[in-house]
């Protein structure tokens, strides 16, 4: 999009605001209005005070003054307040669109773009958005009518003395128009310099245990200090180039006032212009410097606005998760085919899954196993659509997921994966995550006995209404990831995806779940990711993964007794080696 095409979309955000704008718009125009109204009364407060006095003069003259400054600040505190309560409003619904946005989100963007980048985009972009749409038009309007109110007054005192003052005009155009280039490509790289920082800083802030127990406290410094210092150093470009363009137009401007001194002191045109006239015009000229200036500085926030706007453009403008077919779907009876699936992450990477064909009936336990990276979490993953597939398909209930609304889809599945994610809530909401409504208590207590997390819910300081921190700092990770567990069980979804599901906990506590889920599978399909084959020995069926492909499928005791990859994991992790005396 060109950068008007860009302004002239995010205006349609303040449109939206019209009525607070118009009188927003008036009170600015009032202000402006006031500025001229101001250097009217300068001819008449000499001409007819100190070198004619007129006694009529002399007596309106003092509350003229005050009625002025009064109106002026009735005017400027409505326009100032309307138009900050525009700025606000832009920033919460262009806030509001762009998270909502990111919510429907494919899991490929997430892969592909950083947490700290998006965050940079809902704070520092969105508040540069919001100064160009809004603020920027109070410059422009309030100063843009003085100056225009100025120059038609100067030409109305002496037309020849305005027209002089035209001809510097044209450079100062042009001078404008090269700093709004400029503005632009320095604003657009602080605004990607900004996503490097958060990132920086949410990359060391995060990892701060390995940070600490890799000593590299200062290399991660040193790190963050070079972004930090391009952050500086475009920041300075900006006001270089502000400072050097401001110098550079009132240089210009200070030689049309010399000149027009020069011009209107000659002989022969001091009996055309009296001291009121002249003080008014020079006052004129001068009081144009303040607007013209705040016009040129309002350039810089309007480049600053049109790149942040059209990277959060850009970003709306990403496509969004697939809505899905029309099938109804009320719940599910659990049947799963996957038919010759075939994946790839990228189009440049090697495929993920390479013809996958595994058919589970509803209500059975399947687990799949094999070494890290063979595509069991890939292929569950295409279940609930976080991924679609590049070739083959996927049925539930004998119909292609895509046939189904992505919403019901997921309704009929409950998760829980190796990378437990908590919210900075209560344990009862963490637990009904996704509910309109908390249900029952008793609901909650019975999903948290069943994943053995009630026990040490009780002892917390208030119970099930604790508030646990951001993502449940305060909880241990075997803690985490019961509670995670006792979430996927209050779902009471017909198929249910555990991947390492109990990777954190410790043997007393994974027994005890194992017994839970042994009663809790019943009449549901449940898929089982796990490393530590003690896990799944008692699944209805086993599948071996190995480099993207199901290469073994079957009960444990037929894999077993068939001697493949399934049995060569096994006595890896249960065949004691032989003693070694020391």
């Amino acid at each position: 999009m060109s950068p008007w095409a860009v302004y002239k979309r995010l205006l349609r955000y303040t449109a939206g605001h019209w009525k607070i704008f118009a009188i927003a718009a008036v009170g600015m125009a009032l202000t402006a209005s006031t500025e001229v109204g101001f250097m009217s009364l300068m001819r008449p407060l000499l001409d007819r005070t100190f070198v004619a006095p007129d006694p009529y003069t002399i007596r309106w003259l003092p509350w003229a003054i005050v009625a002025l400054f009064i109106v002026r600040g009735v005017a400027g505190f409505t326009s100032g307040y309307g138009m900050s309560w525009i700025a606000r409003s832009v920033v919460k619904q262009l806030r509001g669109e762009l998270f909502e946005h990111m919510l429907r989100m494919p899991v490929r963007f997430y892969d592909r773009i950083s947490s700290a980048q998006l965050v940079a985009r809902l704070t520092y972009h969105v508040e540069q958005v919001a100064e160009a749409a809004s603020n920027a038009l109070t410059t422009v309007i309030k100063d843009g009518l003085t100056v225009v109110g100025l120059i038609c007054w100067m030409f109305y005192l002496n037309w020849k003395l305005a027209l002089f003052c035209m001809i510097v005009a044209p450079i100062i155009a042009t001078i404008v128009r090269y700093v709004s280039k400029r503005f632009r490509r320095v604003s657009k790289r602080i605004q990607d310099n900004m996503g490097q920082v958060a990132q920086a800083a949410e990359e060391s802030v995060s990892g701060q245990r390995i940070v600490k127990i890799h000593s590299a406290q200062e290399y991660e410094a040193r790190a963050f200090n070079r972004v930090n210092d391009r952050a500086r150093s475009l920041a300075m470009k900006i006001v270089a180039t502000r400072g050097g363009s401001e110098a550079v137009i009132q240089f210009i401007a200070a030689w049309a006032v010399a000149g027009i001194v020069f011009f209107a002191t000659q002989p022969d045109r001091l009996s055309e212009i009296t001291p009121g006239t002249f003080v008014s015009f020079v006052g004129s000229m001068l009081a144009l410097m303040n607007p013209m200036r705040n016009l040129g500085n309002v350039n810089e926030r309007v480049q600053r606005g049109i790149a942040a706007a059209a990277d959060i453009f850009k970003l709306m403008g990403e496509e969004q998760e697939p809505v899905g077919g029309t099938r109804p779907l009320e719940r599910a009876r659990g049947a799963i085919e996957f038919l010759d699936v075939r994946f790839r992450y990228r189009q440049d990477l090697p495929d993920a899954l390479k013809g996958v064909s595994v058919i589970i009936a509803p209500g059975q336990t399947v687990a799949f196993v094999g070494r890290s990276g063979s595509g069991k979490s890939t292929l569950l993953s295409l279940i609930p659509r976080f991924y679609d597939v590049d070739g083959g398909a996927v049925l539930i209930d004998g119909h292609d997921l895509r046939d189904y609304p992505v919403p019901r889809l997921r309704s009929q599945i409950a998760l829980v994966d190796q990378q437990v994610r908590l919210f900075n809530a209560s344990v009862a909401e963490n637990i009904a995550y996704g509910f309109d409504q908390l249900p029952p208590e008793s609901e909650l207590i019975a999903a948290a006995e069943a994943a053995n997390a009630w026990e040490f819910i009780q002892k917390l300081p208030q119970g099930l209404n604790t508030m646990i921190g951001q993502n449940g700092t305060s909880l241990s990770g075997g803690q985490r990831q019961r509670l995670a567990i006792a979430r996927a069980l209050l779902k009471n979804a017909p198929i249910l995806i555990l991947d390492e599901a109990t990777s954190a906990l410790d043997t007393e506590s994974e027994r005890l779940i194992q017994t839970a889920l042994d009663h809790l599978v019943a009449g549901r399909t449940t898929l089982v990711i796990a490393h530590r084959l003690s896990t799944v020995q008692r699944a209805d069926r086993i599948v071996v993964m190995q480099d993207g492909r199901a290469v073994e499928q079957g009960r444990h005791e037929e894999l077993l007794e068939r001697g493949g990859i399934y049995a060569s994991l096994y006595r890896m992790q249960f065949e004691e080696p032989t003693a070694v005396a020391v």
